[in-house]
């Protein structure tokens, strides 16, 4: 292999004036990323996305980023830039959770927002009869939607009864792709500068940051996964640099970030072909892959946004800059996603940070009884979308 000072010429792309010593060594992974299938991504990748240093990991960020914001032309024809990355083409949830599910992958996007107000619901934070304040939309590629509707059939919850009590475990394949997009319709005043807008039949929103979550392999041991330290999914969120009080909590709550430099991170984009955009506006609050710090089961991993996740912040949900606290870990809440097979009963969504124990229960409720992890529970793996709405 031809090297420059030792370096595989392969990587030179994406590791000049990488501080760290991580981005070494990850050939596979780096040769061609941006064509390669969202499966064989994953699979070359995974050595990256669960290294220990939280360079390699933002680097890894950065990369799936710019892959799910590879841009196609807007079907429409009303955003600005006639152009518009690719998971506005993807299958919502309202595409997937039906009874027959019909949706067909293609370069065609969206002509509106797909509102999802089932989390915030159900935390008690968005009223039914204006949801409109959650704006936020939940996408996924085709290695997701094809398992979900085709392979398991888990798209009713008769579907998701029927696939366990044969015996079978929710095992998302490896390429598996979640987004879920925060949106905020543009005020009279304007967008923030350098946020970027796109226009919908309903109006122009600014877009305020997404959360990308990637199934990069499974467990040896199903049956652990509420519990094990050993990773399968990584998760980051995008967050618009100039929200209010971001940078706040990236400094003081947010446990495991290593942001890239500007040349590092434009390397990336260059290479993946959306530079230039306006991508250079957002960038990730941090990585996770685990519950707590070093797999030691103390120290929470703290991972969110400040949107997205704004009742995990505290005193004043709607003040991030005077947040004395922020409560919010991927991994943890979306391991709870769960069913008991025997009662038919999904298990409450609740905002749980660090390690899970079978002694955790949800939110308790006045006119129901606890409901205890250990208590019957099969997880679904890490995917609440299920539990919201395969009914």
């Amino acid at each position: 292999m031809a090297t420059l000072n030792g370096i595989p010429k392969s990587l030179i792309g994406l590791c000049i004036g990488m501080v760290s010593t991580a981005c070494l060594g990850y050939e596979q992974c780096e040769n061609d990323w941006i064509n390669k299938s969202d499966q064989q991504f994953a699979a070359d990748c995974v050595a990256m996305a669960f290294d220990d240093d939280l360079k390699a990991r933002e680097q890894f960020a950065w990369m799936a980023f710019t892959r799910i914001n590879q841009l196609i032309k807007d079907s429409h024809g009303v955003s600005k830039s006639d152009k518009v990355p690719q998971w506005m083409a993807w299958a919502t949830d309202d595409d997937t959770f039906k009874t027959f599910p019909t949706f067909k992958f293609t370069e065609t996007n969206r002509a509106d927002i797909t509102d999802v107000t089932s989390k915030k619901v159900l935390a008690g934070e968005v009223s039914m009869t204006d949801p409109d304040s959650a704006n936020e939309e939940v996408t996924r590629n085709a290695v997701s939607y094809n398992y979900l509707t085709e392979t398991a059939k888990l798209n009713t919850k008769v579907g998701v009864l029927t696939y366990l009590k044969a015996g079978n475990q929710v095992d998302m394949p490896v390429g598996t792709i979640e987004l879920k997009a925060s949106w905020l319709k543009v005020p009279p005043g304007g967008a923030p500068e350098g946020a970027l807008t796109f226009g919908f039949e309903d109006g122009v929103y600014w877009w305020r940051g997404v959360h990308i979550m990637v199934k990069m392999r499974s467990l040896k041991n199903n049956d652990d996964l509420f519990y094990s330290e050993e990773p399968s999914w990584f998760w980051t969120t995008f967050e618009f640099n100039g929200n209010p009080g971001l940078e706040h909590v990236r400094d003081q709550f947010v446990t495991q970030r290593a942001p890239l430099s500007d040349k590092e991170r434009d390397t990336i984009l260059k290479q993946g072909g959306i530079s230039g955009f306006g991508f250079e506006h957002y960038s990730p609050n941090g990585t996770q892959i685990r519950y707590t710090e070093n797999a030691e089961g103390k120290v929470p991993v703290i991972l969110g946004h400040t949107d997205m996740e704004d009742f995990a912040g505290a005193p004043n949900t709607a003040q991030p800059s005077y947040w004395a606290s922020f409560n919010s870990s991927c991994h943890t809440c979306h391991a709870t996603a769960a069913i008991n097979p025997e009662t038919e009963t999904y298990f409450p969504f609740s905002v749980p940070v660090g390690k899970l124990t079978p002694q955790y229960y949800g939110q308790p409720s006045s006119d129901k009884p606890n409901l205890y992890l250990g208590d019957g529970f099969v997880p679904l793996d890490f995917m609440w979308p299920i539990a919201f709405h395969a009914k």
